[in-house]
């Protein structure tokens, strides 16, 4: 009688153990990560502005404004990280606004 109840407490224990496994795994692969939804100036010198965002934004667009709102520059987002270059510009403030679906992220940036 005491090897039957010994190796219940096995055969539960190992359950238990393999419950709490499933229960870990399934949570972990229906969590979805938390989207940034922000750009992060990675570099800003010699009018270059380097500039990741995340992933979620590959696909959308980068368009730079003026200061009066009028669209200067647009172009396809195809990479997180990316270059904007404003040697060609004239001096003033700009806006580089990132934008796919609903989601938009946007900063300034000012040309001497």
């Amino acid at each position: 009688m005491a090897g039957v109840q010994q190796k219940t407490k096995q055969v539960m224990k190992k359950v238990i153990v393999l419950i709490a496994f499933l229960v870990t795994v399934s949570t972990m692969s229906f969590a979805r990560p938390k989207q940034c939804n922000e750009a992060v100036i990675l570099s800003n010198k010699n009018n270059v502005v380097y500039f990741k965002v995340d992933r979620s934004f590959i696909g959308g667009t980068v368009e730079i404004y003026d200061a009066n709102k009028n669209l200067m520059e647009g172009d396809m987002l195809t990479h997180t990280h990316t270059m904007v270059y404003f040697d060609e510009m004239p001096a003033g403030h700009y806006i580089v606004r990132v934008t796919k679906d609903a989601e938009t992220v946007e900063f300034g940036y000012d040309r001497i």
